[in-house]
């Protein structure tokens, strides 16, 4: 959870999950991996979330380890903030939408076991 988010989060009720069924039980974002990164990338009927590409840039830059958002999985952004740390409160340029794979690559695959237990400095 953010609490004192960096950047100012995207209009939620103009993406795809806005629409969904969540409930205190069940959470396809945070429970249903697959089924979530299938719905926010349009993978399940053909549409992406018109808001993709903002839900991941407010998750990578306030750190947000757990879960999917913007279509990405947790270990894909684990790597791109390996690859491209955040320096103070401004996003990466290089944060753009990719696939696991294409984050991952080149990267140590032990690299990306551990989590950081805290986040850059500001």
């Amino acid at each position: 959870m953010v609490l004192n988010p960096r950047i100012v989060a995207p209009r939620w009720e103009k993406g795809k999950c806005h629409q969904s069924v969540t409930t205190r039980d069940y959470d396809p974002f945070f429970e249903e991996m697959d089924e979530a990164l299938d719905f926010c990338n349009g993978d399940s009927d053909g549409v992406p979330c018109p808001i993709r590409e903002e839900c991941m840039i407010f998750a990578l830059t306030n750190n947000q380890k757990e879960g999917v958002w913007g279509g990405t999985s947790e270990l894909t952004r684990r790597a791109m903030r390996r690859r491209w740390p955040l320096v103070g409160r401004t996003p990466r340029p290089e944060w753009t939408w990719m696939t696991e794979d294409e984050a991952v690559h080149g990267l140590d695959p032990q690299e990306l076991l551990v989590e950081d237990d805290e986040d850059e400095e500001e």
